[in-house]
């Protein structure tokens, strides 16, 4: 009777195991999945912030108006060329950058082994997403400066807020990246211990 039990225990468990092991490979795959759509969607936007600037400045002033998801940088446009040139710069640099924090999770997930996850290259990976993010936020904290001077003499800047981001965010995921970088080297050297014992 008691073994009985302990069977069907053991058969539970091993059943509710297998669908965790169903549900992670599920939500992993949706990670994946998740992280090519925001890379691809960052490189469109950095490519057609490009394409719009290149036509404000050589061919139409209607492209200062008709930034990607309706940024309008008109205003700052006719009050400086440079200044403007500059804005545009950093926000095409914000989004290169966040492209690149996507294709190191792509990568991560290109190259992870779960066998044995704790690898060099993982852990490199990951120092990368974090200098990438300390870069974004950095950069959005300095745009966020930078168009505080315009918007206090009154240059309308609609919709800026949306494409600089959280800076304070992005310098908070970038320490708990280097912290995740840290564990992972940790890893690497118990995993390349415990093998070199066995």
């Amino acid at each position: 009777m008691i073994n009985n039990k302990f069977i069907y225990l053991c058969n539970i468990l091993i059943l509710n195991q297998d669908i965790m092991s169903t549900k992670s490979a599920y939500i992993l795959k949706l990670l994946n999945v998740v992280s090519w759509i925001a890379f691809i969607g960052l490189c469109i936007k950095a490519g057609s912030l490009l394409a719009s600037y290149g036509v404000s400045m050589f061919i139409s002033e209607v492209g200062a108006k008709n930034l990607p998801l309706g940024l309008d940088l008109s205003a700052l446009k006719a009050y400086d060329q440079i200044d403007y040139s500059i804005m545009v710069f950093c926000i095409t640099a914000i989004t290169i950058f966040e492209a690149l924090i996507f294709y190191a999770v792509i990568e991560i997930f290109l190259k992870i082994n779960f066998v044995s996850p704790f690898h060099e290259t993982i852990g490199k990976l990951i120092q990368k997403m974090s200098g990438f993010s300390l870069i974004v936020g950095i950069l959005s904290n300095v745009t966020v400066s930078y168009s505080g001077k315009f918007t206090a003499m009154g240059i309308q800047l609609p919709h800026l807020m949306e494409h600089i981001g959280l800076g304070d965010a992005f310098l908070f995921f970038a320490g708990i990246l280097y912290f995740i970088s840290q564990l992972f080297a940790k890893g690497i050297e118990l995993q390349n211990e415990s093998e070199l014992t066995i």
